[in-house]
């Protein structure tokens, strides 16, 4: 058996080196609600009243837990840059905040080469 004597706990239990996460970090973002649009497919999809109502009611309770994904897309017009957000994940979500009244939402806004 070996003497170790003052090498600290590592002597004993080697201790691997930290590496770096390999994912990548992505910034929240709070977006106002009247700025996000919906896709016409999403349009077209039906949502379960009784699940909406149950979801509003929990974000009416604890706001939005998980973020959304959004897409930024800028419209040039005479006046300026129109800036609105495509919804890319989240329309449960973003439907049950809007019927709590919300006017932000926490999102992660994705480039257009990410989607």
């Amino acid at each position: 058996m070996k003497k170790i004597k003052g090498r600290g706990l590592q002597a004993l239990i080697p201790i691997k080196p930290r590496t770096k996460s390999k994912r990548k970090k992505e910034n929240v973002y709070y977006v106002e609600i009247r700025k996000i649009r919906l896709t016409p497919e999403q349009f077209k999809e039906e949502v379960n009243k009784k699940v909406l109502k149950d979801l509003t009611e929990s974000i009416k309770k604890y706001g939005v837990i998980q973020p959304l994904a959004l897409v930024k897309v800028e419209k040039r017009k005479k006046h300026g840059i129109n800036v609105y957000y495509k919804l890319l994940e989240g329309r449960k979500r973003f439907l049950a905040a809007k019927e709590a009244g919300l006017r932000v939402v926490p999102a992660k806004i994705k480039k257009n080469d990410q989607v």
